[in-house]
C-alpha cells in the first residue's frame, strides 16, 4: 500500500523541497524503511491545488511512524509552516510504477548534474519566457537550442532504450500529453489549439 503526503507549494518551492528531499529519500530505502518513492508536482491546475505530493511504499506499517516524522523535520527546512497530512496513494498499479520509474529517473538526473557530469542548463525552460513576436496573433517564443535537443532525445532515449516502438507507442504518448498539457479534449480542440499558438 502506498501512502501520499501533499505539500501545499508554488511550483518554484515544490521543484526546490523535492531536491532537497532526494538524498533522504533515497537513503529511506537503504535503510530498509520504504520499498518504493515516488513524487509528482501540481500546479496551475483550476481544479487542484499547488502542491508537492510524495509517496511512500513501505516495508512494514510499523516504520510509517519514523518516516512521516523525518518527512516533517525535512521539509520545515523549506517549507517552514508545513503540516503533515497523509493519504492513501491507490492508483492502478502500473500507474504507481511510472511514477516511481519517474521518480528514480529524476533523482538519477539531479545527481548526474551535482557530479558534474550533465549541465543544469539542460533542464532549464527553452521556450524563453520573453516573447520575439507576434505574428498574426500567434506567439512566437525564442528556443534555447541545447536544452531543447537534450529534451527532446532523453525523452525518445528512454523510450527506446527499453524497446518501446517509435510508433505507434511513442507517438500516442506524446500526443496525450500534448492535449494534456493544452487542456485539449477531441482532435478539433487541439487543432485549434496547435493554430492559434504555433506560427
Amino acid at each position: 500500500m502506498w501512502h501520499e503526503y501533499p505539500i501545499p507549494a508554488s511550483f518554484e518551492d515544490q521543484k526546490e523541497t523535492i531536491r532537497s528531499l532526494r538524498k533522504w529519500m533515497q537513503n529511506l530505502e537503504k535503510r530498509k524503511l520504504v520499498v518504493g518513492y515516488a513524487f509528482d508536482h501540481y500546479f496551475s491546475n483550476p481544479n487542484e491545488p499547488d502542491e508537492l505530493r510524495v509517496r511512500f511504499q513501505y516495508t512494514e506499517e510499523k516504520n510509517r511512524e519514523t518516516v512521516e516524522r523525518e518527512l516533517e523535520r525535512e521539509v520545515k527546512k523549506v517549507v517552514v509552516d508545513y503540516v503533515k497530512k497523509e493519504r492513501i496513494w491507490d492508483s492502478p498499479e502500473h500507474i504507481l510504477n511510472a511514477y516511481e520509474f519517474g521518480t528514480r529517473c529524476a533523482f538519477l538526473g539531479w545527481g548526474l548534474i551535482e557530479n558534474k557530469r550533465f549541465p543544469e542548463d539542460y533542464f532549464l525552460d527553452f521556450a524563453e519566457p520573453q516573447t520575439v513576436s507576434q505574428q498574426d496573433g500567434k506567439t512566437v517564443f525564442s528556443i534555447k537550442r541545447v536544452p531543447k535537443e537534450f529534451q527532446i532525445n532523453f525523452n525518445h532515449g528512454v523510450m527506446n532504450s527499453l524497446g518501446i516502438p517509435k510508433c505507434p507507442n511513442e507517438m500516442f504518448v506524446h500526443l496525450d500529453l500534448l492535449m494534456d498539457c493544452t487542456k485539449t479534449h477531441t482532435k478539433q480542440e487541439l487543432l485549434d489549439w496547435l493554430q492559434t499558438h504555433l506560427p
